[in-house]
């Protein structure tokens, strides 16, 4: 029987093709209007004054003209009017070059015109009574500035830096969404050097308990399975270091994120330190988030190259945050080979991995030589869109292909198979709705991605007959596509609900031939994988935040016997529960509690088959993993 194969990347092309066009053209289209309506923030030339003065900083990305930041204790945006008479700062004689502390007569200066090419925006959330704005950072956001006023080249990055307009609750996980529903940021109004960041730490404890302490398989093979329980503490610090160019509303703006980790342990597995460290691959080390470079015009298009994240579409909520616990979930983590009657089997069955739309999302670590080049359209308020690729390559002076003749290479997927350097091409494709006022918000969020990796060098001769080298047969391709929707219901509850399907299909240097040499090694790499959740957030007071969440992921893969044909089949449900403070309305402090429940059938032929499911009874040869976790953390954000 003929397998149909899923490979959304067909329409990935033309619709690549239609947001790439769209941007360009948009850009150019629009770039000229755009440039005549910026010139209605220039002021007048006024006595003595320079015609060749910059001209007045437009407002940040989807914001209203400056407002004042609403740290009031009514919590209500103050309005600033051009209508004003007077105002102290610190003025620059046109005839002596020299700074005096004047009133300066707002009637002389050329009142700020909106810009008219957009309607007007709601203003950015304001943040709890009594509570101080959050300063800048790469997950927090604010207001409007109040007044243009000189500002230091280097600067700490304040909360009008991050686009605050329809955000979710004041401190909740979609108002701390590190893309900000994909809005430009950091926003830099003049030409510097912007400095923010954020640190957070980690105390916890997980338990993960086993339903059977052994299992056999067809082969007569026993696998010993034991329970665990750790406890853990982690943390990163992020130093963000954005200088920028601006003029007018076109901006060329560099980012460089420096993290330092908690861990440090530099155990290695010697006589002297004989554990091996798995948990902190990078210790006693500083590592790197971001390094990227953009350019574009604020609010209108910009394009990245570098090392960044993509824009999000599976929203988590309060919890499973990267690196944790209760996202790791009950797995079996390098306990035993549970693979079924295979003593050269390739890695073990192991608990699947959230799909979120994720093999393009996440910053690249295939190596030093893999990068991604985004196109960003801002076509409307409402309405923007992601045209992501991926190239590069993951060891490109690693040259280990073989040269024995009679046996191919293979394309590296883990530790099992050897470390071949691997070329990538891949693009993502994101567009978001986000509409709403400051009470109601809706955000829809659709995309897909498809990414392949080839090896980089030919295939050895494979014969004596024959010694010319060929074109590598080996390849691995991901692909999938996913969407969530987002309400908020401002000041009260925030929620959403997620769908994403992936998969993987790993061909060897044999083209994966059901009579080629490692055809069952490499069958466990072809796999497809479905994940379903959803969230919720809700305010208890104006500083207290509770949040619940949900998922189910699913996986099957092509590793099978055939007497039975069916492959195996995990799944992985992972919940949790948050409650958050926010201390002094600048440190966060949250208690998570995770649980989740892994399930394992692996694909034996000893086992009978229910026909009407696919699958062995439970209780056969399948178990469950369930996992106990709670961590607190501390979160820092300047």
């Amino acid at each position: 029987m003929t397998r149909k194969r899923f490979r959304p990347y067909r329409w990935f092309a033309a619709l690549a093709a239609f947001s790439t066009l769209l941007v360009l053209g948009g850009a150019v289209a629009v770039a000229k209007p755009r440039a005549k309506a910026a010139t209605k923030y220039e002021p007048a030339a006024s006595e003595g004054s320079s015609p060749s003065e910059a001209p007045a900083t437009p407002p940040a990305p989807d914001e209203t003209p400056p407002a004042q930041p609403a740290d009031s204790p009514s919590g209500t945006p103050t309005e600033v009017t051009p209508a004003d008479s007077t105002s102290t700062a610190t003025a620059t004689s046109a005839s002596t070059g020299m700074e005096t502390d004047e009133p300066i007569n707002k009637k002389d200066q050329a009142k700020a015109v909106p810009d008219e090419s957009r309607p007007p925006a709601e203003p950015a959330q304001p943040p709890p009574p009594d509570v101080e704005a959050i300063p800048a950072t790469g997950v927090t956001g604010g207001g409007a500035p109040a007044t243009q006023t000189l500002v230091p080249y280097v600067q700490h990055l304040a909360p009008e830096s991050f686009p605050g307009r329809l955000r979710g609750l004041y401190g909740g996980s979609l108002w701390l969404e590190p893309s900000f529903d994909g809005l430009q940021w950091p926003y830099m109004a003049h030409t510097g050097v912007g400095v923010s960041g954020n640190f957070w730490l980690d105390s916890g404890y997980e338990t993960i308990k086993r339903d059977r302490m052994q299992y056999q398989d067809g082969n007569g093979q026993t696998h010993i399975f034991q329970s665990s329980s750790m406890y853990l503490m982690q943390g990163r610090g992020v130093l963000r270091v954005t200088p920028t160019y601006v003029h007018g509303r076109f901006f060329v703006q560099g980012q460089a994120e420096l993290v330092g980790n908690l861990c440090q342990a530099t155990n290695d597995g010697s006589a002297v330190n004989p554990a091996v460290n798995t948990v902190c691959t990078s210790a006693g080390t500083f590592s790197t988030d971001d390094l990227w470079i953009r350019v574009g015009h604020w609010n209108i298009w910009d394009l990245k190259v570098g090392r960044f994240e993509g824009w999000e579409i599976y929203h988590l909520g309060m919890g499973m945050d990267q690196y944790t616990l209760e996202r790791m979930g009950a797995g079996m983590f390098g306990l035993d080979d549970t693979r079924t009657g295979q003593s050269t089997s390739p890695a073990q069955l192991e608990a699947p991995s959230l799909y979120g739309v994720n093999y393009l999302h996440d910053r690249p670590t295939d190596g030093l030589a893999v990068g991604y080049i985004a196109l960003h359209a801002y076509v409307t308020q409402w309405l923007r869109f992601e045209n992501l690729v991926k190239l590069g390559s993951n060891n490109y002076r690693n040259d280990s292909s073989p040269t024995t003749p009679g046996v191919a290479p293979t394309l590296s997927l883990g530790a099992a198979q050897s470390n071949e350097a691997g070329s990538y091409f891949g693009e993502r494709l994101t567009a978001i709705l986000d509409v709403g006022s400051s009470k109601f918000k809706f955000k829809l969020k659709i995309g897909g991605e498809y990414q392949k990796r080839t090896p980089v060098m030919q295939d050895p001769y494979t014969s004596p007959n024959d010694m010319s080298p060929k074109d590598p047969v080996a390849n691995n391709v991901q692909e999938g596509v996913g969407a969530s929707m987002q309400f908020v219901i401002d000041p009260f509850v925030e929620f959403g609900v997620n769908a994403a399907i992936g998969r993987q299909e790993y061909t060897n240097a044999y083209g994966s031939s059901p009579n080629g040499p490692n055809y069952t090694a490499a069958m466990p790499s072809n796999y497809t994988t479905k994940s379903v959740g959803g969230f919720a957030n809700f305010r208890l007071a104006d500083l207290w935040l509770v949040g619940l969440g949900l998922n189910l992921t699913e996986q099957t893969d092509q590793y099978k016997y055939i007497p039975t044909g069916v492959g195996d089949y995990t799944s992985h449900l992972q919940g949790f529960a948050a409650l958050q403070y926010l201390l002094g309305g600048q440190l966060f402090i949250k208690a998570t509690f995770g649980f989740a429940k892994a399930y394992f059938q692996p694909s034996d032929p000893s086992l009978p088959i229910d026909p009407t499911t696919g699958l062995s009874p439970k209780g056969s040869n399948d178990w469950s993993n369930y996992m106990y976790s709670g961590r607190i953390r501390l979160m820092y954000i300047y």
